[in-house]
């Protein structure tokens, strides 16, 4: 088999491939005989038809036969012979043949990027920690309270700041209604049971303020001018109003932190529930510092080398990105025509966050093969187990789900990544960073 490689671009090549005329003759040979086996030509049994009228009736179909069989076969040689590091699959170009003659065809791949390692033991890093304060526990344990809050009935007064109160409200803008004019939003038009938070900043501008004092029961109606930037296009910069029945007024009552409250949420006493915010939050920094360490160690590589990228891989990251981007937004309540009005910004963002990942990506790869760093079975089992848990799953059915769409590789992949970060920290120079 001859083989030459062309250089089409740094992670982009050609290969033509040509596969010598007996080997082609005796897969030919093999597939009419298979064909003769199964033919069905009047006046003879399957399988007793001379090879020449299956040959002639059959012609076709078994060239077709013989480039599907050869052409993937060839390839797969030719990448171990090459050694080259494919990504993605092959486009296969002009696959030409004759009888007698040599098979002879085109293959363009995508390559992994060829680079020369940084240096990447001894990277210097600066240890940013920031230590756990009564305070802090202070404000986690208020946290809690506030979801230990019961809601209690107001009679006989009005609205207050700080109250929740509970609305049906519906809105119409220049006389039509605010949730046909806006569908993809239509509690921006009306609702049903509605807890609003009394406060100046809640919901639109000036909304709560115009329902101070008023009566479980009551009617009133709300001016809105939306500002002109409002996310919604088809009401910004409008007049609108809004119709409001206030159904009830509710008061928040907070309980009191003592060992009653601990008990509430699991703990024995109120010093055992300090011990254990305490211990999350220590946890939750340490965390956070060995994040930000590294991201340092990818900075500091990704700064001491540059290669070229596989587009096809890129645009395939980007794509992964966009979408992840446009779903998180959607779900946060941003609207189609946001989203449509910063396509360019998300594109741009993705585009770059794409090349960093996959360079990050290689330089990683590279030096965990450098160093020997694996990925064993067991590491894997218990990834599984611990996502099994999160999810509320078995282990067993998470991994079925995993394996059905291609996912073990990319658990292992995360689990790759954590090792050989690990390793770069415990070779890197770690210097506390100045305080603030």
């Amino acid at each position: 088999m001859s083989v030459t490689i062309e250089n089409l671009a740094p992670c982009r090549k050609r290969l033509r491939v040509e596969v010598q005329a007996e080997r082609v003759a005796g897969t030919r040979a093999e597939i009419l005989q298979e064909f003769r086996k199964h033919a069905a030509i009047p006046g003879f049994r399957p399988g007793k038809a001379p090879e020449p009228m299956v040959e002639k009736r059959y012609a076709n179909e078994i060239d077709e036969e013989l480039r599907k069989r050869l052409v993937p076969d060839s390839y797969r040689e030719v990448l171990a012979e090459s050694k080259l590091r494919v990504i993605g699959y092959p486009k296969i170009e002009s696959v030409d043949y004759k009888p007698g003659q040599p098979l002879v065809y085109a293959a363009e791949v995508d390559t992994a990027p060829e680079f020369k390692l940084p240096d990447y033991k001894g990277i210097q890093l600066k240890k940013q920690e920031t230590p756990v304060t009564d305070e802090d526990v202070t404000k986690t344990t208020d946290a809690l309270r506030e979801q230990q809050a019961e809601f209690a009935a107001v009679e006989g007064r009005g609205v207050r700041m700080g109250d929740f109160v509970v609305i049906n409200y519906s809105g119409v803008a220049e006389g039509k209604p605010i949730a046909e004019l806006v569908p993809d939003a239509k509690t921006l038009g009306e609702h049903k049971d509605f807890w609003l938070l009394m406060a100046s900043d809640s919901f639109l501008p000036g909304f709560s303020d115009q329902l101070l004092g008023a009566q479980a029961g009551e009617k009133r109606q709300v001016l809105v001018d939306f500002p002109a930037d409002f996310p919604q296009k088809q009401v910004a910069g409008r007049k609108a109003t809004y119709f409001v029945d206030i159904i009830g007024i509710k008061e928040r009552k907070l309980p009191e932190v003592n060992d009653e409250f601990a008990k509430k949420v699991g703990l024995e006493s109120l010093e055992k529930l300090k011990d254990e915010v305490r211990k999350g939050l220590v946890a939750e920094r340490e965390g956070e510092t060995r994040a930000d360490l590294r991201k340092q160690i990818i900075d500091e590589l990704l700064g001491r080398v540059e290669f070229e990228l596989p587009e096809s891989l890129v645009a395939q990251e980007t794509r992964s990105i966009v979408y992840d981007l446009v779903r998180e937004n959607s779900a946060r309540g941003v609207t189609k025509e946001t989203l449509e009005q910063k396509k360019d910004e998300i594109f741009g963002f993705a585009s770059k966050s794409a090349r960093e990942r996959l360079r990050s990506s290689f330089i990683l790869d590279a030096i965990a093969q450098a160093e020997g760093i694996k990925v064993e079975e067991a590491e894997v089992e218990e990834r599984i187990g611990q996502l099994a848990r999160r999810n509320r799953t078995t282990p067993e059915k998470l991994k079925a789900q995993l394996t059905d769409r291609d996912g073990l590789g990319e658990i292992e992949e995360q689990i790759l990544v954590g090792k050989t970060l690990d390793f770069l920290l415990s070779n890197a120079k770690v210097e506390p960073a100045a305080r603030k």
